[in-house]
């Protein structure tokens, strides 16, 4: 997609500078034709190199560092709005804790505090769910603070295991060995993962979650925005083909066909306006094999890591951010276009499809050509286009190593 004529007015500002935050600045870019600054001490390498991203190197990412350099980036642009955005779970937390600190030319768009409060609570979250006419899995939340012995869980075996949050504190522990979702098939398996993350030091809270079978193509995702009135002006939503099956990245998609899903839309947009919702949601869910019910399996604050896969299917998120918060319009933008978004090569993404019907679909879709990976910009630099090259195939030996067949369960 070609880059619109560029708006003085704004200055968008990302909190990070990881495989999340470039397709972002894409956006912004892409509709607005503006440059994105990305305050983080490490950038990877196809962002330091964009010709339409910034860099703001700090020390390390800490609630005062990242005060002062959003502070000195609203001195230094005083005739334009900034859009401070975060769109990682600590992140996000992160911004929530020091917005108030910006000066007035900031826009940080967060739901209200009680909101976020509301929707990060998993059992809280079901709850929302069921009153709505949306189903969510069966799940227990395990308290590991302290040294009181854990209870068996009632959830039967195999299940899944997975911090109820995504934190800071948690990350550190990937390259100790643990991963991101366990596959649990037992009792003895799942006290040895409390022992070993109590061994750690780790205190915060687990989520024991009925494991729902089904491979990665059960998996759907829907993304909403709801403006400052308090109204759903944009939905997305796409079924996944094929996940990350990295231990440390597992679950993120990787390849989607974006779909229409206006009944799920219409419900989820009742829940968020009911809850007060305000700015970005996305959402996790997965189709039972056997039932066939849709169970809403994560609710995040943020656009999450493959927003890029709206524009696939024909609408930009960000258009949705400006055009309330700062042009006040209420234009509301619905998902139309079926299309492949990968950033994986199409090729390798096609072994993993299983479905004859979705493989008759996927076929037709990379022949009229609608395939969009938000890693590879024609109109980035050619440094940026190499790497965002090289960052596709290497899926080809990332999923030699941790995937290299599909399963009927994704584990």
């Amino acid at each position: 997609m070609k880059p619109q004529a560029s708006r003085a007015d704004i200055m968008p500002v990302i909190l990070g500078g990881d495989m999340s935050a470039y397709p972002m600045a894409r956006e912004f870019h892409e509709a607005y034709g503006v440059r994105t600054t990305c305050v983080i001490p490490d950038p990877i390498r196809i962002i330091r190199t964009s010709s339409f991203i910034d860099t703001c190197a700090i020390a390390e990412q800490s609630d005062e560092l990242i005060v002062d350099a959003v502070c000195r980036l609203a001195r230094e642009n005083p005739g334009k709005r900034l859009l401070v955005m975060a769109n990682q779970d600590a992140s996000v937390a992160r911004l929530e804790r020091i917005r108030d600190a910006f000066p007035a030319n900031v826009i940080s768009p967060l739901p209200p505090h009680d909101a976020m409060v509301r929707a990060s609570n998993k059992i809280e979250f079901a709850r929302m769910c069921a009153s709505y006419g949306l189903d969510a899995p069966r799940s227990e939340v395990v308290h590991l603070a302290g040294a009181d012995p854990i209870p068996p869980t009632s959830i039967d075996f195999p299940l899944i295991a997975k911090p109820a949050e995504s934190s800071a504190e948690y990350v550190a522990l990937y390259w100790k060995g643990f991963k991101k979702i366990y596959f649990i098939q037992s009792q003895i398996e799942l006290d040895q993962l409390w022992r070993d993350l109590r061994a750690e030091g780790f205190s915060r809270d687990f989520l024991v979650q009925e494991l729902i079978g089904g491979d990665d193509t059960y998996v759907d995702m829907l993304t909403a925005y709801v403006d400052q009135n308090g109204k759903p002006t944009m939905f997305a939503s796409a079924q996944v083909l094929l996940e990350d099956h990295d231990p440390k990245l597992f679950g993120n998609p990787v390849a989607m066909i974006t779909r229409p899903m206006p009944e799920l839309w219409e419900k989820v947009g009742r829940m968020l306006v009911d809850l007060g919702w305000r700015g970005f949601a996305n959402f996790d869910m997965k189709r039972d094999p056997k039932t066939g019910r849709v169970l809403f399996m994560d609710f995040n604050p943020r656009l999450g890591c493959n927003s890029y896969y709206a524009c696939a299917g024909g609408i930009n998120p960000m258009r949705a951010l400006v055009n309330d918060r700062v042009d006040g319009i209420g234009e509301v933008q619905r998902l139309s276009r079926k299309a492949l978004y990968s950033r994986a090569p199409a090729s390798l993404v096609r072994r993993y499809v299983a479905d004859d019907a979705l493989l008759a679909e996927f076929d037709q879709i990379v022949r009229d050509g609608l395939v969009f990976d938000p890693m590879r910009y024609r109109a980035d630099s050619l440094d940026s286009r190499l790497m965002g090259w090289a960052m596709e195939k290497n899926y080809i030996r990332k999923f030699a190593r941790h995937y290299p067949e599909r399963t009927d369960t994704a584990f």
